[in-house]
């Protein structure tokens, strides 16, 4: 090979070295770890939003309001799930929803979210990106920017997932969600479409261990998870692999369990099995999912274009307002925390009086309302 042309290949390759060594050392990635390059459609001028269910950028998520009077301000945390301390408290965790578009945000936004004045996240897969790698980065991010304004490690998270509950075999096929989202860290999953009681307890097992803890009775389904899956998730609650694994269990059928599982009963076949869902050992809460349900019994009439009066008419529907009421009642029935409001045109105050124990946000301003009425002692 000509002597000049070898120096410039070996310069060449010297100096790309050099520029990778730098840029490296920008992104505070060590040295041989590869770093993606390249343009994400974050950069888009017409990107759709991010860090919300409708889209659009929140600048904080940070309390703003005080500390409700009764807070105590030497509070220690007792559980890694917060959604499940403030239950035995008596008390409504709300929560914001986190619906990943696909741009590669899940850390940042990660490290925003762990300062909410909510209590829980709502990682939304069931129609945000379904995206196992962004929602690791998350929960990286939710520890790497915590702890929280009440000291625990992170915000409880809970994954909405596209997993169906219509029956036996479409949950066996679809149990490997359940596994990956509890893999990444997470404390809860919550399963869309459950009308079947069969489907619910396969969902179930999905989120446990095979082993079942000594002084817990014994689930119907053997559990599904496998040694392994617990290694990130014990690295992002903080705690040793025989402490994960003693507690990666479904509350409240395990009183020391961390994991919540929660059901969506959205349409009117899963209201006609809402007394045998509720009752399947390890389910912790529940929702009627009112905008589907009112798709599965209204039909069209529940969408086309019509006036504020005449869309309030049509959802006043004795069948649909019965419906819904059938699961909230049901829920109750069963101990299951509630994720809704009170019987119609309940206030929310009622609506706490009725079982409301799990809550979108529906602002600061009415959050801090409600942990007042509630004399809340964890700090927010």
């Amino acid at each position: 090979m000509d002597i000049k042309k070898r120096d410039f290949l070996t310069g060449g390759a010297m100096i790309g070295a050099g520029l990778a060594v730098t840029g490296a050392a920008q992104a505070q990635i060590p040295a041989g770890v590869p770093h993606a390059a390249g343009r994400t459609m974050l950069e888009s001028p017409n990107y759709f939003g991010t860090a919300s269910k409708g889209g659009g950028f929140r600048k904080s998520w940070a309390r703003t309001l005080p500390q409700a009077s009764s807070v105590d301000l030497n509070y220690k945390p007792r559980r890694a799930n917060k959604a499940i301390e403030l239950w035995e408290d008596n008390q409504v965790a709300f929560y914001e929803v986190y619906a990943p578009s696909g741009a590669p945000d899940g850390y940042e936004e990660g490290k925003r979210l762990s300062q909410t004045f909510c209590d829980v996240i709502n990682y939304e897969m069931e129609n945000g990106c379904f995206d196992f790698s962004n929602l690791r980065n998350f929960m990286q991010g939710l520890v790497d920017g915590g702890p929280t304004p009440s000291v625990h490690r992170t915000p409880m998270v809970y994954v909405t997932l596209p997993a169906v509950g219509f029956d036996g075999p479409s949950m066996r096929a679809n149990a490997w969600q359940i596994q990956q989202a509890l893999a990444a860290g997470v404390h809860g999953c919550l399963i869309c479409e459950m009308h079947s009681p069969e489907a619910g307890e396969i969902a179930i097992s999905a989120a446990r261990f095979k082993f079942t803890m000594p002084g817990v009775k014994e689930y119907p389904i053997e559990g599904s998870r496998g040694s392994g899956s617990q290694v990130f998730a014990q690295h992002i609650w903080g705690i040793r692999n025989d402490e994960y694994l003693a507690t990666a269990d479904c509350w409240p059928h395990n009183p020391k369990g961390e994991i919540s599982m929660g059901f969506k009963l959205e349409n009117r076949h899963a209201v006609e099995n809402a007394e045998q869902i509720m009752a399947i050992q390890g389910l912790a809460f529940a929702e009627p999912g009112p905008s589907d349900n009112s798709w599965s019994y209204l039909g069209w009439d529940a969408i086309k274009p019509q006036s504020r009066e005449e869309r309030a008419k049509i959802m006043a529907t004795p069948k649909y307002v019965e419906g819904l009421e059938h699961v909230r009642l049901a829920a109750k029935k069963n101990g299951i925390m509630w994720l809704g409001t009170g019987s119609p045109g309940a206030t929310m105050e009622q609506s706490y009086d009725q079982g409301m124990r799990l809550m979108p946000s529906p602002g600061e301003e009415i959050v801090h309302r409600i942990r007042e009425y509630t004399k809340r002692k964890m700090p927010v």
